[in-house]
């Protein structure tokens, strides 16, 4: 807040004038003669110049002249001087001293001790009239103390809030009735307050800003705004309770229902997502394998059991196997088990693999991507035979298994790379299922953060997560590339930090942030490289639609064929 201050005050707002010029040797009597006196005249002499004031004119024998009255203890100052130019100069002149001002065409006018402290009264008015009229039109308690903790403030909203009258605590020490002060604080450790939840007595809940009062260098008390929030916090409280009793009576409904909708643990209203789980409605009644796709964190593993639950393999196991995850010379036994004595330090009645154990559900092979080759091969042979033998086994084992499998690489770009097999793709992407990711389906992440902060809030016991708007800026902003996992993990993150279950800024994860400044230095794409990168994409997705067939997606695209094999080539897509 700006304020036009003492400091702000200028020779010129203090002096006194005109002035009249004279000569140094004008008699006394002629000068008295004047119907209007100025405030003083300005006597040039031969060897000096001298100031003659009202006053010391009326004292003055009429033959005097003027050279022999004037008072010569002056000093000269510009008119644009400071206050704080000015009193050091007064304190140097003794008696009746006066400063001379000077504006552009000589002198102005004359200040004298008398007439410095007049304008300090004025303003010291001026100051405290509209200090009480912000007091008492402002809707928070204000305190202000001194570097004593004296109070010297209490405004109208203060004594209705603690019921305390101004007579009562004016000139006292504030910890005679308050613990636990942040005004003291702000004063003693010369900090700042904005927006902080305060507790200041029993009862009474406050958001508090506070800030030391400085004169110069020096601090010199403190002053405190606190807004009540009593009332929200007890209703805050209460719909927490009252939260927590929904909670309870949705679980004893869905034990009294049934099970709810498989799909139901998928959140979120965006297009892309709906078509998604519409997809997999349909393709769950059937037992055909499902490639789901999308970056890591998109739920991937939800749609899988979800398509699970809404089968008629519901009833059977749902065994999920990360290809990543496990070395690549156990994965063979991992996937189809292994009999007595295969090798050395092998359980002696053998184990079943992942497969034996779904037998008869789903299995879901997630990042299959980092399937290695010779492992695809064996895989491939399973699902087209339906049939595996143990690691050390001779006996066949048949199976009754539906896939599905999940990756976020490109599988397209592997194929021609050479390390996913062509036949196995085709076996595992009988229907693809494309999995937006949070950044696409930004609509949805109010939601969710919703659905994750009461959820955390529940079970560890806090209050409601709440969350300002400048903080939810932040969470919409980012880029989200670990998804929905990202997401669920800084909500929790932000109910565990929070106080009083008021999430703040610095409760975010630095790189969240900061990622608006980041975007800020990130160097702009060209326009040809979005076109190609734009091409790329819906080459891709629509040959993957058309399952390879080339004329069919060029077709889809609106273009020749000519071109569509030109457009492979240039963009190096081998497909």
């Amino acid at each position: 807040m700006a304020l036009i201050k003492v400091e702000d005050l200028r020779a010129s707002d203090i002096m006194k004038g005109p002035l009249q010029t004279i000569e140094g040797g004008l008699p006394a009597a002629d000068l008295k003669t004047f119907e209007q006196l100025p405030a003083a005249f300005f006597v040039q002499g031969a060897e000096e110049i001298g100031l003659i004031t009202p006053d010391v004119l009326s004292e003055a024998q009429d033959e005097q002249t003027a050279q022999e009255i004037m008072i010569t203890n002056i000093l000269p100052i510009q008119a644009t001087a400071s206050i704080e130019d000015i009193i050091p100069l007064l304190c140097a002149l003794t008696g009746q001293g006066l400063i001379l001002v000077e504006g552009d065409r000589g002198p102005v006018g004359i200040i004298s001790v008398r007439d410095l402290i007049a304008a300090l009264w004025n303003c010291l008015k001026i100051v405290d009239g509209r200090l009480k009229a912000v007091l008492d039109s402002v809707n928070e308690a204000v305190t202000i103390i001194d570097d004593q903790d004296n109070v010297v403030g209490w405004n109208y909203r203060a004594q209705s809030l603690y019921n305390i009258k101004s007579s009562e605590i004016l000139g006292r020490q504030i910890g005679d009735f308050f613990t636990n002060l942040v005004a003291t604080e702000a004063r003693k450790l010369v900090k700042e307050y904005r927006d902080a939840y305060h507790q200041p007595c029993r009862d009474t809940h406050v958001l508090i800003n506070a800030t030391p009062v400085r004169v110069g260098e020096k601090v010199i008390g403190s002053v405190s705004s606190e807004r009540d929030i009593t009332e929200t916090v007890y209703l805050h409280r209460e719909l927490s309770k009252a939260s927590s009793q929904v909670k309870k009576l949705e679980k004893a409904i869905n034990k009294i229902n049934g099970p709810k909708d498989p799909f139901s643990k998928i959140r979120g209203q965006s297009k892309k997502l709906k078509e998604a789980i519409s997809m997999a409605r349909r393709v769950a009644v059937t037992n055909a394998s499902v490639l789901i796709r999308g970056e890591s964190g998109t739920g991937k593993e939800l749609f899988a059991e979800a398509i699970h639950q809404e089968s008629s393999r519901k009833d059977h196991p749902f065994v999920v196997i990360n290809c990543g995850a496990i070395p690549s010379t156990l994965f063979e036994s991992e996937l189809f088990g292994y009999s007595a004595g295969a090798f050395t330090g092998a359980d002696r009645k053998g184990k079943p693999g992942k497969f034996e154990m779904a037998d008869k559900g789903t299995i879901f092979l997630d990042e299959i991507g980092e399937l290695q080759l010779d492992m695809q091969v064996k895989l491939l042979r399973v699902l087209q035979n339906r049939v595996f033998y143990r690691v050390g086994g001779r006996e066949p084992i048949h199976i009754d298994v539906r896939v599905i499998a999940a990756t976020n690489r490109d599988l397209e770009r592997m194929i021609g790379e050479g390390t996913f097999r062509k036949d196995l793709y085709y076996r595992l992407n009988v229907v693809s299922l494309d999995i937006p990711s949070l950044r696409e389906r930004k609509e949805d992440i109010v939601d969710m953060v919703t659905l994750f902060a009461n959820e955390f809030s529940s079970l560890y016991d806090k209050e409601i997560l709440k969350i300002s708007p400048d903080i939810m800026a932040l969470i919409l902003n980012y880029s989200w590339p670990g998804n929905v996992r990202e997401l669920r993990n800084v909500v929790e993150r932000l109910v565990i930090l929070a106080e009083e279950g008021t999430a703040k800024k610095e409760h975010l994860p630095e790189q969240i942030k900061l990622y608006r400044l980041s975007q800020l230095n990130e160097p702009i794409s060209s326009l040809a490289e979005e076109t190609e990168r734009t091409e790329r994409q819906m080459i891709l997705r629509t040959l993957e639609e058309c399952q390879g067939n080339k004329s069919q997606a060029a077709k889809a695209l609106g273009i020749p064929r000519s071109t569509l094999y030109y457009k492979l080539k240039i963009l190096d897509i081998k497909y």
